[in-house]
């Protein structure tokens, strides 16, 4: 049994169901990518695993303990999370935003202390944006302000690390930058990091684990080499394509027919 997982899962929002009794294991000290078409279920998935959304059937477990019984801080400890378009109060600092993941470290009177303060100028120097410390969060560009908040979620210092489309507002040069990042803190730590991402090729490249899903459902899960074939990218994107081998790295990589 892994760290994380869900078992008969059904997750939802209204009057509709968009995941449907699904149960799956996220790898221990591994970088696993949830893909799949829009509206798939991927990012309900996550926020499901993440405790954002109650399961209308099945649960989540951290550690064993379902994870609806537990505490907000004692899962904050242990999972951290970085949500699709967050919301940062206005005027803040990036080194104030940042500074709110060592909340859930913090007793009742929040006392600040030097460990809080290496992990957040750790995050900081580890994003590229110690530079950016003093500067007003609304005055960042959109590619700068997803890094700050990528800082907030790692200066929360956790075991685990959720990340809901990380690399959106980012150029491919900071999408990499951000991957390799992830991966780096992965294979530093251990730490277990699940991402929803959007680029098949830099998730196969980046990711041990894939998750492929489709009508709320996951149609397919494993090593990239197993998962990224023509015949799953057909049925999940709608796309023909050729599988040839990253010329860098050997990684499936998708080339549209």
């Amino acid at each position: 049994m892994t760290r994380l997982n869900a078992q008969g899962l059904s997750l939802g929002y209204d009057d509709r169901t968009i995941v449907t009794d699904l149960s799956v294991d996220i790898p221990d000290g591994k970088v696993t990518a949830i893909v799949g078409a829009n509206a798939c279920g991927k990012s309900t998935l996550l926020r499901g695993l993440a405790r954002l959304l109650k399961p209308r059937a099945g649960a989540v477990h951290l550690d064993g303990v379902p994870l609806g019984g537990m505490s907000t801080v004692d899962v904050a400890k242990v999972l951290g999370l970085l949500p699709q378009s967050p919301v940062a109060p206005d005027g803040v600092t990036v080194a104030d935003l940042v500074s709110r993941g060592r909340y859930p470290h913090q007793g009742w009177f929040r006392r600040w202390t030097d460990s809080d303060h290496e992990a957040v100028a750790k995050a900081l120097e580890a994003t590229g944006t110690a530079e950016l410390a003093n500067r007003p969060l609304q005055q960042l560009s959109g590619g700068q302000r997803q890094r700050v908040w990528v800082a907030m979620a790692l200066a929360q210092d956790t075991d685990l690390l959720l990340l809901d489309e990380p690399t959106t507002f980012l150029d491919i040069n900071h999408q990499v930058e951000l991957l390799r990042l992830l991966r780096r803190l992965n294979q530093e730590s251990g730490r277990t990091i699940v991402a929803v991402l959007h680029d098949l090729n830099l998730a196969s490249r980046f990711c041990d684990h894939i998750i492929a899903m489709a009508d709320g459902s996951i149609i397919a899960e494993g090593p990239p080499v197993d998962v990224i074939t023509a015949e799953l990218v057909a049925k999940v994107f709608g796309l023909a394509c050729v599988i040839v081998p990253d010329p860098v790295a050997g990684t499936p990589i998708v080339v549209p027919a």
